[in-house]
């Protein structure tokens, strides 16, 4: 296999990751924002992108690994590394590669943030919703399906019709 062109390939492959990751990070930190001011739009078309730009990054990962193979090499993170050294003498594609690496660090970071984030919010509209029902141990809704108010024991109607 000519290394140049495997050199050539990898390029290629790290430079559409770079751009993918940075608008990955993007699209985070718009999350983030969306989560903040609770704009439910925003959060389901960041989600759609988000999820566009993951898709394509696991396209990347998936050539990288089968470039690996393709050289008689597992397709580890390592042997991803052998790889450049072998078709790049300069290390230029390595720094590029750990460069890449720092970006997916962060966004994993901010991702993290942004499902804490989440979760907080349902612990939180769980136990606002738990209020209404009138405690853990009640399990009735605040309107039947006839759409008839229904209170337990321990329910507080917060409303009158």
């Amino acid at each position: 296999m000519d290394l140049a062109l495997v050199a050539e390939h990898m390029q290629s492959l790290l430079g559409e990751e770079a751009v993918l990751l940075s608008e990955l990070e993007a699209l985070l930190d718009r999350e983030t924002e969306a989560l903040k001011h609770d704009n439910l739009a925003e959060i389901e078309h960041v989600g759609h992108e988000r999820h566009r730009c993951v898709d394509a990054l696991m396209r990347i990962d998936s050539e990288r690994r089968v470039a690996c193979r393709m050289l008689g090499l597992a397709d580890g993170r390592a042997q991803f590394e052998q790889l450049l050294d072998r078709c790049d003498a300069s290390g230029s594609l390595k720094s590029r590669w750990h460069a890449g690496l720092e970006i997916a660090a962060r966004c994993k970071d901010r991702n993290d943030r942004n499902g804490a984030v989440v979760s907080a919010k349902l612990r939180r509209v769980e136990a606002l919703l738990m209020t209404v029902r009138g405690g853990p141990n009640t399990v009735a809704p605040v309107y039947a399906a006839s759409g008839q108010r229904r209170l337990s024991a321990r329910g507080l109607e917060l409303g009158c019709a």
